[in-house]
């Protein structure tokens, strides 16, 4: 199985041209804007990640002088800026092939993708568990002059081939290769955040525990809040009311069509050999703490956040648990926003549009007024001359931003509700729906002998 990933190093050769007539010059003496070229090589021929350089190779150059060789090229046919190398990289599963199994195919894959008109350093790199090849490529061809097309179409021919060899080789190749997901996305997966894939992992999980069909576990997810498509080459599901679609198999290799079927079939069996005893009513004490008198019933904004905030499991907050139901997880990571709202709602008793529009146009009137008093004290302290007035004019500056900045924050929190609150109200009626469809089949057909209740 190799990754394979290419992206281009860009920067100026004006003052490098001469490089090549004299060799002495080095990096340090170079340009700052031409560093890109020289790393890109000298990171892929480094002596202490290949093995004294056993295992560096050239394609239309020779490793000892390539970068004299490609500043020769550019030169020759006056492309001597912008885009000035490719880097690319194609990296195996640890333990799957030697350092010259690396570096073979590592060539093999240069030669087919750029042997043909492009000058390419190719070093195989031994440092890390997963053996993996770097290639240096000029960005300007040796035959005709050409640039490199670092398109996508080239960028999937560079996996195609790069399976290719694989195959040829006997190594595993990745079959659904999918999009690495942003870095704040993978951290959050990794430290089993509700992101999206968490959430629909867990709910697929619940579905298979509950079903022993194909249509009980459609149905299962379906009062979960969850639409899925459970045919064609590719089933999906997606959040009730949202467009956002996510093929299965991106979830993991336990979440693809076939590996959701066959656990459904091993815990089938179990679920037909399991008997149910009736659980016994639980009597608690509880003790009542305030008054008997109504209290004064919120509405509007307030009412819908703290009706939100306890659905997700934040209110009360000495009693937290989780989120009422699966269609609210994800929110739970925009947890932060709701609070800035709730609590700027709630300081200001906003319970309407007209409030909310009210209070915007008071924050951005006093907003206007405390900017214009600081230019106008920033156009006297360009006037002034003492010492002392400079540092009394900083401190009325800082003293007016120190207002600002909170009537800002204000005027960005206050801006978000309208459409958030929109949303929280499109989810309640979603999950009004699939409550009143969960009561409709909250009765399951049992046979009852005994005392004792079996599934059928």
């Amino acid at each position: 199985m190799a990754t394979t990933k290419i992206w281009a190093v860009k920067g100026s050769l004006r003052s490098l041209v001469d490089y090549v007539d004299n060799p002495e010059k080095t990096i340090a003496a170079a340009d700052d804007s031409m560093k890109g070229l020289f790393n890109v090589l000298d990171y892929a021929a480094n002596i202490d990640k290949t093995e004294q350089k056993l295992f560096v190779s050239g394609v239309n150059c020779l490793p000892e002088i390539a970068i004299q060789q490609m500043i020769l090229t550019k030169k020759q046919y006056d492309k001597t800026d912008k885009i000035l190398a490719f880097h690319a990289y194609q990296s195996f599963k640890p333990g799957e092939v030697t350092p010259k199994q690396c570096h073979e195919i590592g060539v093999k894959l240069a030669q087919e993708m750029w042997g043909d008109r492009f000058q390419v350093v190719v070093a195989t790199h031994l440092d890390k568990s997963h053996l993996h090849n770097h290639f240096a490529l000029n960005s300007v061809s040796f035959r005709d002059g050409g640039k490199y097309n670092s398109c996508k179409a080239a960028t999937q021919r560079l996996r195609d081939v790069s399976d290719k060899l694989c195959r040829e080789y006997g190594l595993s190749v990745i079959e659904n290769p999918g999009k690495s997901p942003p870095r704040m996305i993978y951290l959050a997966e990794k430290n089993g955040e509700p992101t999206r894939y968490n959430v629909f992992r867990q709910a697929i999980d619940r579905a298979i525990a509950g079903a022993m069909t194909k249509p009980q576990f459609e149905h299962i997810l379906r009062l979960q809040g969850f639409e899925m498509k459970l045919s064609g080459k590719y089933w999906t599901i997606k959040m009730t009311g949202d467009n956002r679609v996510t093929r299965l198999y991106r979830l993991g290799e336990n979440y693809t069509g076939k590996a959701i079927m066959d656990r459904i079939a091993e815990g089938g069996l179990a679920k037909r050999a399991v008997r149910y005893e009736i659980p016994k009513p639980v009597i608690r004490k509880m003790m009542f703490k305030g008054s008997f008198q109504p209290a004064k019933k919120l509405t509007g904004y307030r009412a819908l956040y703290f009706k939100y905030l306890y659905l997700m499991g934040k209110l009360p907050r000495n009693r937290p648990r989780p989120p009422r139901h699966p269609i609210l997880w994800e929110d739970v990571r925009q947890l932060r926003k709701y609070t800035e709202q709730i609590r700027l709602i709630g300081r200001n008793k906003i319970d309407t549009s007209g409030q909310l529009q009210a209070f915007m146009d008071t924050t951005q009137s006093r907003m206007d007024e405390l900017i214009r008093q600081r230019t106008h004290i920033q156009n006297k302290l360009r006037r002034a001359k003492e010492p002392e007035v400079i540092e009394a004019l900083k401190a009325e500056k800082a003293a007016l931003t120190e207002h600002i900045s909170p009537l800002c924050r204000d005027l960005a929190v206050a801006a978000a509700i309208e459409e958030r609150s929109a949303k929280m109200k499109e989810k309640l009626a979603v999950m009004r729906v699939l409550e009143a469809q969960e009561r409709q089949t909250r009765q399951p057909k049992s046979l009852y002998r005994g005392g004792q209740v079996y599934a059928r």
